[in-house]
């Protein structure tokens, strides 16, 4: 009796522990978010998914449905979520949620503040979540299937490193970094413009994918426009994330595509009084993948300097165009000289002519893969 008295005693402290834990089985995961302004109103598409169908890569039942999105509207992100846990079986958790997608619309009404102050203050939600813009309808983007029916836990929005080390065009930025560029001069981020294309085919028909397409330039209350495609090529080589790159150019009448890696970029403000000017150095190995002539490794290197320099500085210039500091230059000017940088600046922003940045590019090393440098077939 003594010793029954003794194991109640324990499993009461043991037990007491789990009283207030949450049963895994009782919750619904978000995934993903896209966030609309229209009408004054705020409307939110979430994405919840069950782990019991996508945990195990190699087990995924094709038959059962991964994902589920739903649709509320609110005048506050704060109203619509209310009125979202209305409509669901069990306790949202957010504590996986994997991607923010912005609208256009959301951006040009200045609301990005208002939801980022909305979702850091939820007790559940993470810093590392991914975020992205489009002007395209946000309801796609939570309805397709990842590719090959893959897990939905491994789609481009939610897992965007893995490609990026294959090609590093647009860095992926993540809410906390999202919200350092907006905090700091010249509080302007490039938030990734993602849209959905049919450039994937199956026997049933098409497979649409996503597609990192270029940056949106938002500041915490206003929108600046899109930077698509070719004109954003310039930003993969000053960011300092970039892993591998890749520029096509022609010499002598011939197309080339370089893969260049292992490169570095310096940012140094040259201050002359209260004219300040940025010097851009960058430097990379190349890679020769593919070519029909043979070409000397100087003209490699004087072809992929120059090809690059031309990047940096078409995609420049159009960001001025744009009005906005798409190279993030003022905040160069502020850790470098503050003092100047508080005379120059007007809201955050110093100002930039296109004659404010000299770039230099160079090309450490070419190699040419893993065979030698010249043609697999010589030509007779």
């Amino acid at each position: 009796m003594k010793h029954l008295k003794y194991l109640l005693f324990i499993a009461t402290f043991l037990l007491a522990g789990c009283w207030d834990s949450e049963e895994s089985v009782r919750m619904l995961y978000v995934h993903g978010i896209g966030i609309d302004y229209k009408e004054e109103e705020f409307h939110v598409y979430v994405q919840i998914i069950s782990f019991a169908t996508v945990a195990r890569a190699e087990q995924i039942n094709q038959d059962v449905m991964q994902s589920e999105v739903g649709f509320i509207k609110g005048k506050t992100i704060d109203e619509a979520f209310a009125k979202l846990y209305r409509s669901v079986d069990e306790k949202l958790f957010f504590g996986h949620l994997s991607f923010l997608i912005f609208s256009e619309d959301l951006l040009k009404y200045g609301k990005l503040n208002e939801v980022l102050n909305s979702f850091t203050r939820h007790i559940n939600t993470r810093y590392q979540t991914w975020t992205y813009a489009t002007n395209e309808p946000l309801e796609q983007f939570f309805l397709e299937s990842p590719m090959l029916r893959k897990p939905i836990t491994l789609t481009k929005l939610a897992n965007p490193l893995n490609s990026y080390e294959q090609d590093s065009f647009i860095e992926p930025v993540n809410v906390r970094k999202l919200i350092i560029h907006l905090n700091e001069p010249s509080h302007i981020t490039r938030i990734p413009y993602v849209t959905v294309k049919e450039n994937w085919n199956t026997k049933k028909g098409d497979d649409p994918s996503f597609h990192f397409e270029g940056v949106a330039l938002a500041t915490p209350t206003d929108f600046k426009g899109y930077l698509k495609k070719e004109d954003a090529n310039g930003l993969q080589w000053i960011s300092k994330e970039s892993i591998t790159s890749y520029i096509t150019t022609t010499i002598d009448g011939s197309d080339f595509t370089f893969t260049n890696k292992n490169k570095s970029v310096k940012i140094t403000p040259i201050v002359k009084g209260n004219e300040v000017k940025f010097h851009i150095h960058i430097s990379l190995s190349t890679l020769v993948n593919s070519f029909d002539i043979n070409i000397s490794e100087k003209i490699v290197r004087e072809a992929v300097e120059k090809a690059v320099k031309k990047e940096v500085i078409e995609t420049y210039k159009l960001g001025l165009e744009k009005n906005s500091d798409v190279y993030r230059l003022s905040e160069s000017l502020y850790r470098r000289h503050v003092g100047v940088w508080k005379k120059l600046q007007k809201n955050g922003v110093i100002p930039l002519t296109e004659d404010s940045i000299d770039v230099k590019v160079t090309v450490e090393k070419v190699k040419a893969g893993r065979t030698i440098y010249k043609n697999t077939i010589e030509t007779p």
